[in-house]
C-alpha cells in the first residue's frame, strides 16, 4: 500500500465523486474489492451462464445492435471479434488520471454484481490500477449511450493484446458486452470538470469580492434576510460565500443600489451553485449503478434488457451547468465594465495612469469578450442532437459525452473570463490604497497571486499577467 495513503475498500454501493477524484490522481491507489461483492459478481455470473442456456440473452447468445436476432456462438472468439471491432477510437489520447478514473468507476460498477461477467475481471482491473498499468484510449467514439469504443481499447489492454503488454485476464465466453456497457469514462471525464467546477465557484466568489470592494458596491443583497426571503436553491451559500470573504473589510457603499453584475450576484452564482449540485448528484448516482444490458437480478434469477445505459440524465445535468456558467461569466463581464468606469470606481478611465488617454485595463476587455463568447458557445446544449444508428435499432443518445465536453470547453474559458476580471479588481484596489490582512481568506487570496505579477501600473502588455492570474485561478491547490 502507497505509504500515507489509507486502503480504500470498494463494494460497488460506496464510490463517491470526491474519492473517485482522490483515488484517480494517484498513481498506485490503495484499493481492495469487498469479499461480498466479489461473491455477488461471481453469482452474477453463474446466474448469466444458466440463463444463456435456455433463452435469449443480448450479447451472449446474440449479435449486438441490429444484429441482435442474429444467434451467436457462445465462446471466446465470438467476445475477442466483438473487443476488436468495438475498439475503433478517434481523436486525441486521454491522460491516465482521465482513464484510471475510468476504471476505478467501472471496477465499482461492476461489483455492484448486475452484468453477469466473470470474476476474473475484476481481478484484472484491480491489478491494472494497483500496479498504473494504463491503457491508450482514444477521446473520440461515444454518443452518450454506452463508451463502446473507450471500454473496448480498455479491455484488449487487459487481455495483453497487441502493443498493451502481457495479459491480466484470461477473458471468458459472455465477458465482452458486460465489460463494454457503461459510461465510465464520460462519468470520469465528468468527475474531473465537477472538480473545475468547484474551483471555478470558489475563485468566482474571491474575485467577486474585491471587485465589490473596488467600485465601493453596497452589500444589502447579500445579506442573509434577503436570500431566505425568496429561499432558491444555492442563493444563500453564493452570497454568504462573499458576505465572509468581505466581513472584516468595512467599506461605505457609494451608491443605493449597483448595477446588476453586483447586485443580482447571488440569484446568478446561486443558480450556477443549484446547477452544480444537481450534476453532483446525478453523476454520484451513475458511480454506484448497476447500469448493465442486459441486467442479470439474482433476486429474481433473470435477466432483463433495457436502456439504464442512457445518459439523457447526465447530459442534462451537465448542460444546465453550462448555461448557468455562461450566465454567470456574462456577469463577470458585467463587472469589468464597471471596474473600467471612473464613476463607478473614483479612479482614472480604465484604471490606467500617468499620462491623459492612458488605455490601463482597456484590453482585458475585449480579451474577456472573445473568451464569453467561446464559453456562450461551449453552452449550446449537446443534449439537443440526436441520431439515428445501427440499422434505426438505436435511434435515439444523449449525447452525455457531448456535454461533458463542451463543460470542459465552457471551463477553460470561464476562467479566462475571471482572470480578466480579477486583474482589474485587484488593480483597483491596489489604487485604492486598500490593504487586506494576508491572515483572513480575501486577504490570503491575493497575497498568494501578487508575486506572479507585474506591479506596474502603466500602460503595458499584460498578456503574461493574465496567463498568471488565469493559471491562478485554475490550480488545482
Amino acid at each position: 500500500m502507497p505509504e500515507g495513503f489509507d486502503m480504500t475498500a470498494l463494494d460497488g454501493t460506496n464510490l463517491t465523486i470526491d474519492e473517485a477524484l482522490r483515488l484517480g490522481a494517484q498513481e498506485h491507489p490503495a484499493i481492495e474489492v469487498d469479499a461480498r461483492a466479489r461473491d455477488r459478481v461471481a453469482a452474477s455470473h453463474a446466474l448469466a451462464t444458466e440463463l444463456a442456456g435456455r433463452r435469449a440473452v443480448y450479447g451472449r447468445t446474440t449479435g449486438v445492435g441490429a444484429n441482435r436476432d442474429t444467434s451467436v456462438a457462445q465462446d471466446v472468439a465470438t467476445d475477442l471479434r466483438l473487443l476488436h471491432s468495438h475498439a475503433t477510437g478517434s481523436g486525441e489520447l486521454l491522460d491516465d488520471r482521465t482513464v484510471r478514473t475510468a476504471l476505478i468507476i467501472r471496477l465499482n460498477q461492476l461489483l455492484r454484481g448486475g452484468s453477469g461477467i466473470h470474476p476474473d475481471v475484476i481481478a484484472a482491473l484491480h491489478a491494472a490500477i494497483a500496479e498504473n498499468r494504463m491503457p491508450r484510449v482514444h477521446a473520440t467514439g461515444a454518443i452518450g449511450t454506452g463508451d463502446l469504443s473507450a471500454l473496448a481499447e480498455i479491455a484488449l489492454a487487459l487481455l495483453g493484446d497487441e502493443s498493451h503488454g502481457s495479459p491480466a485476464w484470461d477473458i471468458h465466453p459472455g465477458d465482452a458486452l458486460p465489460f463494454l456497457s457503461s459510461n465510465a469514462m464520460t462519468l470520469a471525464m465528468a468527475c474531473i470538470q465537477i472538480e473545475r467546477l468547484r474551483r471555478w465557484q470558489r475563485s468566482q466568489a474571491s474575485v467577486a469580492a474585491l471587485s465589490f470592494l473596488a467600485v465601493r458596491a453596497s452589500r444589502e443583497c447579500l445579506q442573509p434576510e434577503v436570500q431566505a426571503a425568496r429561499g432558491q436553491a444555492g442563493q444563500e451559500d453564493a452570497a454568504g460565500a462573499v458576505r465572509a470573504l468581505l466581513a472584516d473589510v468595512p467599506v461605505t457603499p457609494l451608491r443605493v443600489q449597483d448595477s446588476y453584475g453586483f447586485r443580482a450576484y447571488p440569484q446568478v452564482a446561486g443558480a450556477l451553485a443549484a446547477a452544480g449540485d444537481a450534476l453532483e448528484r446525478v453523476v454520484g448516482a451513475e458511480l454506484v449503478a448497476a447500469a448493465e444490458n442486459p441486467l442479470i437480478d439474482a433476486a429474481s434469477g433473470d435477466a432483463f434488457h433495457n436502456g439504464n445505459f442512457h445518459g439523457l440524465p447526465v447530459a442534462l445535468a451537465t448542460d444546465h451547468a453550462g448555461l448557468a456558467l455562461a450566465s454567470t461569466g456574462q456577469l463577470s463581464v458585467a463587472r469589468l465594465t464597471e471596474l473600467s468606469n471612473p464613476e463607478m470606481t473614483g479612479l482614472g478611465s480604465f484604471l490606467g495612469t500617468g499620462a491623459p488617454g492612458a488605455s490601463g485595463v482597456m484590453l482585458l476587455e475585449y480579451n474577456q469578450a472573445a473568451a464569453q463568447a467561446e464559453l456562450r458557445h461551449s453552452a449550446q446544449p449537446a443534449s439537443l442532437g440526436s441520431v439515428v444508428i445501427s440499422r434505426g435499432v438505436e435511434n435515439h443518445s444523449s449525447f452525455s459525452t457531448q456535454a461533458v465536453g463542451n463543460l470542459r470547453r465552457g471551463l477553460d474559458a470561464a476562467f479566462d473570463v475571471l482572470a480578466c476580471e480579477l486583474l482589474a479588481a485587484l488593480r483597483a484596489v491596489e489604487l485604492h490604497g486598500d490593504r487586506l490582512d494576508p491572515q483572513r481568506p480575501l486577504g490570503a487570496f491575493v497575497a498568494a497571486l501578487v508575486p506572479l505579477l507585474g506591479h506596474d501600473h502603466a500602460d503595458r502588455s499584460l498578456s503574461e499577467d493574465l496567463a498568471a492570474a488565469r493559471g491562478y485561478l485554475d490550480s488545482p491547490a
